[in-house]
C-alpha cells in the first residue's frame, strides 16, 4: 500500500500532515505578527490596545487556516453549518452595529493616528468633552482624564466621526480674553500694557524662554501650521492682538487675543494674566466696566 493511500481516524495520512503543518505555519505567522505589532503599537497607543489587536490578528489568521484546512485541505462538508452561521452572523451584525463601528474605527485610530497618549484633546459634537489629556485607547473606547481629574470615556466611533481638537499636535492655542474699559481710556496706553505684561509671562507666546522657543520653532516647521501662518517662521506673528468689539455710551467692550501652548493650564495663565493687567490699569487710572 502507498503511503498516500494511508489513513487515520477516516482521513488521508498526507492531508493530515497538510493540515497539520498548515496550522502550525499559521500560528507561527499569527505569534510573528503579534509580536511585530506589540512593538509598533506598545509606545505609540498603549499595551493593552496592542496586546488586544496582536489577538485579534493572532485569531483571525488561525481562523483562515482552520477554515482552509478543513474545507480545502481535508475536504468536510461545512455547507449546512456555514449557512445556519451565515444567518446567525448576519442577525448578530444588525444588533451590533455600534459595537463592530467602535471596532473598526479603534483600528482606524491606530492606523491614521488623530489622537495618541497623552495628547490633550477636546471631543465633541455636543456636548464637548473640555480639554482632556488620552491616558488609554483600546479597540471600543478611549478613556481620557480633563483638567478637573474625571475620567472621561468616548466610544471610538464618536473620535473618528465626530468633532475632535488636537491641542498637542497643534502645538499652540489662541486664548480669547474679554475686558469691558471706560470708553474715555487711551488705547495706546491699554495696547502697550498688554503687550508689556504679555511679553513678561513667560508662558505667553512669543516672548518666552530659549527651550520654549526651540519647541515653538520646531512647531512652526509642520507644513500645517506654516500654511494656517502663510508660511511665514515669524514668531511675531503670535503677538497678542487687541480689538475693539463694541462700543456703549461709558464703556468699550475689548478683546484681548494671547497664544499659548499649555491648554492644561489656559485657565491659571488668563488668570495670573488679568491680575497683572488689573494691576497696571489702576496705576495708568484706567477703569474696569460692568458688561
Amino acid at each position: 500500500m502507498a503511503f498516500s493511500d494511508l489513513t487515520f481516524l477516516g482521513f488521508n495520512l498526507v492531508d493530515l500532515i497538510i493540515f497539520v503543518a498548515l496550522l502550525i505555519g499559521a500560528v507561527g505567522l499569527g505569534k510573528l505578527l503579534s509580536m511585530v505589532i506589540r512593538a509598533s503599537l506598545d509606545e505609540r497607543m498603549g499595551r493593552r490596545f496592542s496586546k488586544t489587536m496582536a489577538r485579534t490578528v493572532f485569531y483571525i489568521i488561525v481562523a483562515i487556516a482552520l477554515t482552509i484546512g478543513f474545507g480545502e485541505v481535508l475536504r468536510l462538508d461545512f455547507t449546512g453549518l456555514l449557512v445556519s452561521l451565515g444567518i446567525l452572523g448576519v442577525a448578530i451584525a444588525f444588533a451590533s452595529q455600534q459595537i463592530i463601528g467602535n471596532f473598526l474605527s479603534g483600528i482606524l485610530i491606530a492606523i491614521v493616528r488623530p489622537i495618541q497618549l497623552e495628547d490633550w484633546v477636546e471631543v465633541g459634537l455636543l456636548p464637548l468633552t473640555g480639554p482632556c489629556r488620552v491616558k488609554d485607547i483600546n479597540l471600543m473606547n478611549t478613556v481620557m482624564r480633563d483638567v478637573n481629574g474625571r475620567l472621561v470615556i468616548v466610544p471610538n466611533s464618536q473620535i473618528m466621526n465626530g468633532k475632535v481638537i488636537n491641542y498637542t499636535q497643534a502645538g499652540f492655542v489662541a486664548t480669547p480674553i474679554e475686558l469691558w474699559l471706560d470708553a474715555s481710556c487711551d488705547m495706546d496706553v491699554i495696547r502697550k500694557i498688554v503687550l508689556e505684561e504679555a511679553d513678561r509671562d513667560p508662558r505667553i507666546l512669543p516672548y518666552v524662554d530659549e527651550s520654549e522657543r526651540t519647541i515653538v520653532k520646531s512647531i512652526f516647521d509642520r507644513p500645517a501650521i506654516r500654511q494656517l501662518f502663510g508660511g511665514t517662521q515669524d514668531m511675531r506673528a503670535l503677538d497678542p492682538q487687541i480689538s475693539i468689539l463694541d462700543v456703549r455710551e461709558n464703556k468699550v467692550r475689548l478683546n484681548v487675543r494671547v497664544w499659548i501652548r499649555e491648554i492644561n493650564n489656559r485657565d491659571d495663565i488668563v488668570s495670573g494674566f488679568l491680575e497683572v493687567l488689573r494691576k497696571r490699569f489702576q496705576e495708568n487710572g484706567i477703569e474696569f466696566r460692568d458688561p
